[in-house]
């Protein structure tokens, strides 16, 4: 009988980080102008990482200096958001921010991503 409750409580802790894994997953933002701006959803009390693309640019190379992501821009009540950071994986260029909610409550962030126009 021990055995199988200590069983029972190694699955339920591999079951629960499984689960805050999957809450912590990253939002992809993709935006196709020169502007596009997303209304989020963060569960109460929950961790959640946004990257912020740039694509239908044409020939243009997004960079630094012609493109920006904005993380809470309405300033939701207990969403606290890092600074955008710019970030390269495979040859995808992208802005990434983590925002984390202090409430017990859901929250609705908003984004806003400023791309470069089309060449």
């Amino acid at each position: 009988m021990k055995r199988l409750v200590t069983i029972l409580i190694v699955v339920s802790a591999l079951s629960f980080w499984g689960g805050v894994e999957t809450a912590k997953a990253v939002q992809e933002l993709s935006c196709g102008t020169t502007s596009c701006t997303f209304n989020e959803e963060i569960g109460p009390l929950q961790t959640k990482h946004y990257h912020g693309h740039c694509y239908g640019t044409g020939n243009t190379v997004v960079t630094t200096g012609n493109s920006y992501m904005y993380c809470n821009t309405n300033k939701a009540n207990y969403v606290n958001c890092t600074k955008p950071e710019w970030n390269i994986y495979k040859k995808d260029l992208y802005w990434a921010c983590s925002c984390e909610n202090d409430s017990f409550d859901q929250e609705h962030p908003d984004f806003k991503i400023t791309c470069p126009p089309p060449s």
